[in-house]
């Protein structure tokens, strides 16, 4: 039986398809490969797959091979991995997106009526389903990550807690930030951080009017508040912020409520006129140091 094969055909068809594998594992891992550099390293990828299949008689024990070496090449060349558990890690993303785009494909041409639809059949097969598939791909995963996030990875990380000041409390949601090793510089205790619209109903009205017209940074404000509000000034550094100051106020009692309770007295509570969550799932960042003394 006589194959005809268009080899630009094929190229374009492999370029596209490796080019937004290596796309939508990118976005999940939150890596800042430019798209020049995925472009490229998907270039190189599709390049040695159609040199294989021109020029290497199939096997197909030498195929998965031969793949597995051309990805793990490119992964080097677009992604950079720092060491060797982050290659694992985008080369198992890698596979499985593919699995998944290369599977989803195939079973939306044969287990739905898209083909009815889109006027889609075996001969113009691939282009159009393999954006549909990749998009779809793509917004599943995110999905998934984002359902596993909030099932599983929040029963560890995060805790309801609940501040208490001068017989007001507010309760919030909070995320136990590694990162987070703020320390008040006098006395050397754990800070935590919280949103100010989250806990604006125990602070007092003077320090609530700085934040509300956004004055946090006006020393001379601060000053006119005195001892009234327990300030503290608490040094920070952040990416792109070399030397910060952010308001902290001590409040009475912090309560964690795990398992066994934690009560805290006198916590010093930095306040953020910004969101800490991008979903708004959580508006405080606990120090670990707050629950690593109970444990």
């Amino acid at each position: 039986m006589h194959i005809e094969i268009y080899v630009d055909v094929l190229f374009l068809i492999n370029f596209f398809m490796i080019y937004f594998i290596f796309f939508i594992v990118n976005k999940l891992i939150k890596n800042k490969i430019t798209l020049k550099r995925i472009a490229f390293s998907s270039f190189f990828a599709t390049l040695l797959y159609i040199l294989t299949i021109i020029f290497i008689p199939y096997n197909k024990i030498l195929s998965i091979i031969l793949i597995s070496f051309i990805f793990i090449v490119s992964i080097f060349i677009g992604f950079k991995p720092k060491n060797i558990k982050d290659f694992f890690k985008i080369f198992l993303l890698v596979n499985i997106v593919a699995f998944c785009v290369g599977g989803g494909s195939i079973a939306l041409f044969y287990y739905t009526n898209f083909n009815y639809f889109l006027n889609v059949t075996l001969e113009n097969f691939p282009l159009k389903f393999l954006v549909i598939s990749i998009i779809l791909t793509y917004i599943i995963i995110k999905l998934f990550l984002s359902w596993y996030k909030r099932i599983f990875i929040k029963k560890q990380s995060f805790y309801n807690i609940t501040l208490y000041k001068d017989n007001i409390n507010v309760t919030l949601n909070a995320l136990l930030d590694t990162g987070n090793s703020l320390k008040e510089p006098i006395t050397k205790k754990p800070v935590m951080i919280a949103e100010f619209i989250a806990i604006k109903a125990i602070l007092p009205e003077k320090l609530k009017l700085i934040f509300y017209e956004k004055q946090e940074d006006n020393l001379t404000k601060l000053l006119e508040l005195g001892h009234t509000a327990d300030i503290r000034l608490i040094p920070f550094k952040s990416v792109g912020k070399e030397n910060g100051l952010l308001i902290g106020t001590k409040i009475d009692k912090l309560e964690i409520h795990t398992e066994n309770k934690i009560i805290l007295k006198d916590v010093i509570v930095a306040i953020s006129n910004f969101s800490l969550s991008n979903d708004n799932f959580y508006n405080a960042l606990l120090n670990p140091e707050l629950i690593n003394c109970f444990n």
